[in-house]
């Protein structure tokens, strides 16, 4: 996912690892993804030799030469292959990616993204049909409980899925909108100059990163505004 990731960011704007990586720890994806900040600049050397990225120019910060990479025509469909691929995995721990995956749906087809989805329920409703007749063959009155619960397990966590899966469906547009307010921002701040403490400390309450994530799906009319005046915040020295 982390390069699925850099791709996406790159898609937006060209940039460089530090921006990515702050973007990551300011979002504290760290906490409950796979995504690491600590993997971007390996990734991005193995994006660039496989001809995804390419960079565009070097600019000198003090004693510091950062790489400004930007993405190309083969980078793009990459992306939207991933970003398939990502769709199409189970979910399976607190860890998963798919966990960030809805943010990113406005980059894809909506028509093609739905069918997506639908058929990502069917194979799913399909598994757990599956189960629960193996289910029905092995658990009797002299199965073990641990057994018992391996399959409750396994049944109730496709039940979860499948209703994860279905309300992307339901909220498909208020996440394309979502998508759209966060490629924005992240077209005209410089992460990289944004202090993780900085974004915690001035931005409170109902200004805060996941309210305005809130305030996007709930009321999207007003998204537009508060993202300017979220912006006006990070750019604070």
């Amino acid at each position: 996912m982390v390069k699925a990731f850099i791709l996406y960011f790159l898609n937006i704007k060209p940039t460089h690892g530090y921006e990515i990586q702050k973007y990551i720890q300011i979002n504290h994806l760290e906490s409950w993804t796979k995504i690491q900040s600590g993997s971007i600049y390996y990734a991005l050397g193995k994006l660039e030799k496989e001809g995804l990225i390419v960079l565009n120019r070097q600019e000198k910060i003090g004693k510091k030469i950062r790489k400004i990479y930007g993405i190309t025509p083969s980078g793009q469909q990459a992306l939207e292959t991933y970003f398939k691929e990502e769709l199409d995995k189970m979910i399976y721990d607190i860890g998963s990616d798919k966990f960030i995956l809805f943010p990113f749906v406005g980059m894809m087809d909506r028509d093609v993204l739905v069918q997506h989805i639908e058929k990502h329920i069917d194979t799913l409703r399909q598994k757990k049909s599956d189960t629960e007749k193996w289910q029905a063959i092995k658990v009797n009155n002299q199965t073990l409980q641990v057994e018992k619960i391996c399959f409750d397990m396994m049944i109730a966590n496709m039940d979860y899925q499948i209703k994860w899966h279905e309300a992307l469906l339901v909220e498909i547009d208020a996440c394309i909108a979502l998508e759209s307010q966060a490629a924005k921002l992240i077209k005209k701040i410089d992460f990289s100059h944004v202090n993780e403490h900085e974004v915690h400390g001035q931005v409170s309450g109902e200004d805060d990163i996941e309210t305005l994530k809130k305030e996007i799906l709930n009321n999207p009319d007003m998204a537009a505004e508060k993202l300017e005046h979220l912006i006006q915040v990070l750019k604070r020295k």
